[in-house]
């Protein structure tokens, strides 16, 4: 998970850690070991964060590696 990336849209948004963990349905604390990259987000957080903080495309944050390999351009 690319946490810069989640904060960068939790301020684009305006919302501040607080106010996310309480829409996602989990403790201040709990969302600041995920931010940490100490937790793992659950598929039923990141669709409520994908949702609250309109997130087009979750993989660039929940899974940038994964981003980076299909989005390589591809050498001749």
């Amino acid at each position: 998970m690319d946490a810069n990336l989640l904060r960068a849209q939790m301020v684009k948004k305006g919302k501040t850690q607080s106010q996310v963990a309480k829409a996602i349905g989990i403790s201040e604390n709990s969302m600041s070991r995920k931010l940490l990259g100490k937790r793992e987000f659950r598929l039923s957080e990141v669709q409520k964060l994908c949702s609250y903080l309109d997130i087009l495309d979750p993989k660039e944050i929940f899974l940038p590696s994964l981003s980076q390999i299909c989005n390589k351009p591809k050498v001749s």
